[in-house]
């Protein structure tokens, strides 16, 4: 791969060891001679992407997560796990102990490029800028109330009540969904999942056959609810899009998926 600029988006760090990574990772790229600029993750904006042709996210997960919002072309992202021992780092291909070795294969292009699929929503004919990398959360406004909505799935519809859903990428099965009793999915694989979350099955409500599913690639999933307003948040880092009562929340892949750089 050839590099002009590298983007490094981190977290600002408290802890030596996230400290040394940032360094380490400063000091490969100059010895490298490659332009790097660094951002903390809450500054971001999209001209910090435009000439960038690596996005470095070093941090966790949440980390790589909020870069990913920002990229929406085929510009490769690749994870730093600033603290094995205390960060999961689902996303994460490299530490700062092997930052330099894996720099070295990526100048070398000895390294893969695994394409992890993203969802896209609307609100209404709107569309809602941020895609999803792990999940979409739709809920009531206020998430201790019950989410009252027709779910419709595929040619299936089904009148619920819960304290919200999960739709989740093949990435994020492996996230949230998965905490809250979802199948997991291999990471390559183009379908979604929807789970709901505390479903309330009673005489007048939901039958509770549409609780967690698998939708195809093509397929799309849609939520209208009923009573009150709800809101739909991206991969729990996007602000909350609220939409009113009987306005139509779609859920579909999106053809926009992101470049993570692999090695394995």
């Amino acid at each position: 791969m050839k590099i002009g600029n590298v983007l490094v988006v981190y977290t600002k760090f408290n802890l030596k060891r996230q400290k040394s990574t940032i360094s380490a990772v400063k000091a490969a790229l100059g010895k490298s001679s490659i332009r790097n600029r660094l951002v903390e993750r809450t500054r971001l904006n999209k001209k910090f992407f435009n000439d960038a042709d690596l996005v470095i996210a070093v941090g966790g997960d949440g980390t790589f997560l909020r870069a990913a919002q920002f990229i929406f072309d085929e510009t490769p992202l690749l994870g730093v796990n600033s603290d094995p021992e205390k960060k999961e780092g689902f996303f994460m291909q490299a530490a700062g102990n092997d930052f330099n070795k894996k720099l070295k294969k990526i100048l070398n292009n000895n390294y893969k490029i695994k394409k992890l699929h993203r969802l896209e929503a609307f609100i209404g004919n709107k569309k809602v800028h941020e895609l999803a990398l792990n999940e979409f959360y739709i809920a009531a406004e206020r998430p201790y109330l019950t989410a009252r909505y027709l779910l419709y799935a595929g040619k299936k519809k089904e009148r619920q009540k819960s304290s919200g859903i999960l739709i989740a990428t093949a990435a994020g099965s492996n996230a949230w969904l998965k905490s809250a009793g979802g199948k997991v999915l291999p990471l390559n694989s183009d379908k979604f999942e929807y789970l709901v979350r505390e479903p309330y099955c009673g005489k007048v409500s939901a039958k509770c056959k549409l609780v967690n599913g698998v939708v195809n690639k093509n397929e799309k999933l849609g939520i209208v609810f009923e009573v009150g307003n709800g809101i739909l948040v991206s991969d729990s880092l996007s602000k909350e899009y609220k939409f009113r009562m009987g306005q139509k929340v779609t859920i579909q892949m999106s053809k926009k998926p992101i470049h993570m750089v692999s090695f394995g």
